[in-house]
């Protein structure tokens, strides 16, 4: 990251060590046979140059260092720390960074991320369900990872939305016409600000949120619903222009990789989940870098999505699955 230009870089995913105290190696025979890291720390492990630049030029986020309880946990951060900065001066002012985590180290690693982007850029704690269930000893099941989302209101954004249950589509679009199922909402303007046209319009007089003329058309277009004759009308809103669900910051309809998608990478990633990331938070031609890209989900996420990207990886095996995956 030190050799690329400052502010280049439209979107940062990041999917690092979570701090788990295991180590990881993809399965021989597997396509990714030969990938392996450490997730075990000491500070052994710490360069005394990053802890040097830490306390003399980044107090704040020395503090948060200063607040680990274990000596692995300061190791840890500090090594996410120095990336994380790297990585501040990599991304665009108008850029967004997504870092994948979980609850062993989540609540540090906001903090980190506090003292680098600045509190007021951060926008979402996501919550991604991994699994339905979970079967872990003397402790609730364990199915969710966690994704700090933060970015200047001046990010790229293009709100995602995902389908109508079935369940919402049989409670709200109960009428059916011959376009299909439909809703309605209200015709009048009673309780807008800034009021509405009143006169009498089919008998009923009332304040419209419509001119007459407009009502006029929407009639003859077949647009307004009467329940009963002589209530007030009501405005159809067809299924078919529902763009969909806006999504929260719970994410519980995208599992993991499937059978079909998985190379035997460990800690192998969706390429759904990368691909609403990217979508939501950068445009076609956008730069996506992942400093942590293993199996490069997000690589191949990037490339399908015509973004340009940029990955790395401790394993030179990144490199030959990311060439593997491009090609199938």
């Amino acid at each position: 990251m030190r050799g690329m230009n400052s502010a280049s870089v439209d979107l940062i995913y990041l999917d690092p060590p979570f701090n788990s105290k295991a180590d990881y190696a993809a399965p021989i025979g597997s396509e990714a046979a030969g990938a392996e890291f450490k997730d075990t720390w000491s500070l052994n492990d710490v360069d005394i140059a990053w802890l040097d630049l830490i306390e003399a030029k980044h107090p704040k986020l020395w503090r948060v260092i200063q607040a680990a309880m274990t000596d692995s946990d300061k190791s840890y951060l500090i090594y996410m720390a120095a990336r994380l900065l790297e990585m501040s001066r990599l991304l665009k002012p108008s850029g967004s960074i997504y870092l994948h985590c979980d609850p062993t180290m989540s609540h540090y690693l906001k903090l980190v991320m506090d003292a680098v982007w600045g509190r007021k850029k951060f926008r979402n704690e996501v919550i991604w369900q991994r699994y339905g269930s979970h079967n872990d000893a003397h402790r609730y099941g364990r199915v969710t990872d966690t994704l700090l989302f933060y970015a200047d209101s001046s990010a790229t954004w293009t709100a995602p939305r995902i389908p109508l249950s079935d369940t919402d589509i049989a409670t709200r679009y109960s009428n059916k016409d011959d376009r299909g199922r439909y809703t309605t909402s209200p015709l009048h303007a009673r309780t807008l600000s800034g009021g509405g046209y009143n006169f009498e319009w089919k008998g009923i007089i009332d304040v419209w949120k419509f001119p007459k003329e407009r009502l006029d058309e929407l009639e003859k277009d077949g647009q307004i619903h009467w329940p009963v004759r002589g209530s007030v009308p009501r405005r159809k809103v067809y299924l078919a222009d529902n763009p969909g669900k806006p999504l929260s910051n719970l994410w519980a309809d995208i599992s993991i990789a499937g059978a079909k998608e998985r190379v035997g990478y460990p800690t192998q990633k969706p390429r759904a989940l990368l691909q609403r990331i990217i979508e939501a938070s950068s445009a076609k031609n956008d730069i996506v870098l992942d400093p942590f890209c293993g199996c490069a989900t997000a690589c191949i996420a990037a490339e399908y999505l015509d973004r340009r990207w940029i990955g790395i990886d401790i394993s030179e095996k990144a490199a030959d699955l990311v060439q593997k995956r491009m090609k199938s």
